[in-house]
């Protein structure tokens, strides 16, 4: 605490002797207190600004789902192409037997061969 002797008579100077350091801790808590309101305040200002990041990104999330779902499910309504995929399939797959079926019925298959020695050996 910064003492102004100059404007106190010395005589009420030596009457509030005592109460200087209780005056120091007055003051120390008035400051303490304009310190915790600052910081209360640079928190909330922070709080806010947390919270407008985050609402942002979420309007950026949901215009993200609003253009999937008006764009690509329209495109999936008017050209779906789900049966043809699936038909697609079946003729991979029937195609895939076929060549599978082709190499295991000649005899001299390898797949022949070793269920003949599987067979023999164990007869």
């Amino acid at each position: 605490m910064v003492k102004k002797n100059k404007v106190l008579p010395k005589d009420k100077i030596d009457q509030i002797k005592g109460f200087e350091e209780i005056m120091d801790l007055v003051l120390d808590e008035q400051e303490q207190i304009q310190a915790e309101q600052k910081k209360k305040e640079l928190e909330k200002y922070n709080d806010t600004y947390q919270l407008y990041n985050f609402l942002e990104n979420e309007v950026i999330r949901l215009e993200k789902f609003s253009q999937f779902f008006g764009t690509k499910l329209k495109n999936y309504k008017k050209f779906n192409q789900t049966q043809y995929i699936a038909k697609k399939q079946t003729i991979i797959c029937d195609e895939a037997k076929e060549k599978l079926v082709k190499r295991m019925l000649p005899s001299d298959s390898h797949l022949n061969k070793q269920l003949e020695s599987l067979f023999n050996s164990l007869f």
